[in-house]
C-alpha cells in the first residue's frame, strides 16, 4: 500500500523511474495475469505481486507457511520450464558447469530454517480496521525451512580461480520495459562459502513459483534482496556486480550524505515484532501475555525486553520454542494491564550488543527500519 492505499502499476513505474530506469508510456505494458493475495496477506502492490503477511497470521507458528510467506519481486514472475531449465556456473572457475535440477538433486542436500526479511519492511502504514489510526506494516518477513544444495558445494565442484572474490546471481525475471535495468545481486565469496543455499524446496514442498522456482538463493542473515529468485546463472568474478540495483539501489542514502558514499544494504538489523496482542485489541485487565519474534543478522538475537510504561523501565522476555542459527526466536513476557489505554513496546539486542533504536534513522529508500515496535490496546475494566 502507499499512503493507506494499494500500490498500482503506475506507482511501480514511477518507482522505477526514480530508481534510474527510463520513463515509458503505460501503453507499452502488456496485461499481466496475477494471482489474488490469499487470506491473511496484505496486498501492497498488484503488479508485480507485493504481499505482506498480517501480524496475526505471522504469530501463529514459528515456521511461516508457504501460502502466508511474504512475496517481493522487482519484475513479473517469469515462466520457467523446470524440465529444460539449466543452471550455468561460469566466470572465474576452472571447470564451468551446466546443471539440471536432476543434477543438483543428486548432490547432498541441506535443510535449514532461516528468516528472510525485505529490506523495506516497516516503511509503510495501513489502516487499522478496529480504530481510526494506522499501523506500521511489518509483515514482509517470514521464517521457513529451506532445502537445497549448499552453494559452496557447487563452487567447489566448478573449482575457484585464485582471483575469485565475488559471486553474482543472474535470474530469469526481467522488466517489461526495454530500458529498465535487470535485477542482479552479488555477494562476497566468503559469504557465499558459508550457509548460502541453492534452494529448490520450501517447508518440505517444491519451491513455489512466486518464491523463485525452480531455484533460488537463500543468503541467511542478509536482507531478502540478496536471496535472488529464479536463478539461471552463478558467475564468479573478481569484483562485485556493477548492476544498477547494486551500485545505486539498496543503499542507505541518509540525508546529507553523498549518495556515492552511501553504505550498501546487506546484513539484517536486530529487530523484534509483537504478534500478540494485536494493535487496537481490547484485552481484560490483569496480567497481559505479550508474544512475538525477534531476529538479527549473523550476530543473532541475544535478548528481548518489553516495556509498558513508555520505555521508562524494561523487563526481560523469555525465549520459547525452537532455536536455529540465523532464524528468528519466539519470545514471551507478561505485563500488568490496568483499565484504559496501554502501549506495549518490545526491543531486541543482538550478539554484538546492538540495540533496537526507538526510531531508526530515516533514509531515502526506507531501508532497514528496525524502530522499536509499539502496540496500543484498550484494557477493559
Amino acid at each position: 500500500m502507499t499512503n493507506g492505499r494499494p500500490m498500482i502499476r503506475r506507482d511501480f513505474l514511477a518507482s522505477l523511474a526514480r530508481a534510474g530506469a527510463a520513463s515509458v508510456a503505460l501503453a507499452v505494458l502488456p496485461r499481466w495475469a496475477r494471482a489474488a493475495a490469499p487470506t491473511g496477506m496484505i496486498e501492497r502492490a498488484d503488479w508485480p505481486e507485493h504481499w505482506e503477511t498480517t501480524i496475526g497470521a505471522l504469530g501463529r507458528s514459528w515456521i511461516t507457511p508457504n501460502d502466508r510467506f511474504f512475496v517481493r519481486s522487482h519484475f513479473p514472475v517469469p515462466a520457467v520450464d523446470a524440465a529444460t531449465w539449466r543452471l550455468q556456473v561460469t566466470g572465474l572457475v576452472r571447470a564451468p558447469l551446466t546443471l539440471s535440477l536432476a543434477d543438483l538433486r543428486a548432490m547432498p542436500a541441506t535443510e535449514a530454517a532461516h528468516t528472510l526479511e525485505c529490506a523495506g519492511n516497516g516503511r509503510g502504514r495501513y489502516e487499522l480496521a478496529s480504530t481510526s489510526g494506522t499501523q506500521w506494516m511489518y509483515g514482509a518477513v517470514g521464517n521457513a525451512r529451506w532445502s537445497g544444495v549448499p552453494l559452496a558445494a557447487v563452487l567447489e565442484r566448478a573449482g575457484l580461480a585464485t582471483e575469485a572474490k565475488h559471486v553474482w546471481f543472474e535470474a530469469a525475471d526481467h522488466a517489461p520495459l526495454p530500458q529498465a535495468p535487470p535485477f542482479l545481486r552479488s555477494i562476497p565469496l566468503d559469504k557465499a562459502m558459508r550457509e548460502v543455499l541453492l534452494a529448490d524446496r520450501m517447508n518440505g514442498a517444491a519451491l513455489p513459483q512466486l518464491h523463485g522456482a525452480p531455484l533460488r538463493a537463500i543468503v541467511p542473515g542478509w536482507f531478502g534482496m540478496a536471496s535472488a529468485k529464479w536463478i539461471t546463472r552463478v558467475r564468479v568474478e573478481a569484483a562485485p556486480s556493477d548492476n544498477h540495483f547494486m551500485v545505486k539501489g539498496y543503499r542507505y542514502n541518509y540525508p546529507g550524505v553523498d549518495p556515492a558514499q552511501a553504505a550498501p544494504v546487506e546484513e539484517m538489523k536486530v529487530k523484534s515484532l509483537i504478534t500478540s496482542p494485536l494493535a487496537g485489541a481490547r484485552v481484560p485487565a490483569g496480567t497481559l501475555g505479550v508474544h512475538g519474534f525477534a531476529w538479527a543478522g549473523p550476530a543473532g538475537v541475544a535478548r528481548v525486553e518489553v516495556s509498558s510504561d513508555g520505555g521508562a523501565s524494561w523487563r526481560a522476555a523469555q525465549f520459547v520454542g525452537e532455536r536455529a542459527d540465523l532464524a528468528w526466536r519466539a519470545w514471551t513476557a507478561d505485563v500488568s494491564a490496568r483499565a484504559g489505554a496501554l502501549t506495549v513496546m518490545a526491543r531486541a539486542t543482538d550478539g554484538a550488543g546492538d540495540v533496537q533504536p526507538d526510531a531508526a534513522k530515516p533514509n531515502g529508500g526506507g531501508y532497514g527500519n528496525n524502530s522499536i515496535h509499539k502496540v496500543s490496546v484498550h484494557v477493559g475494566a
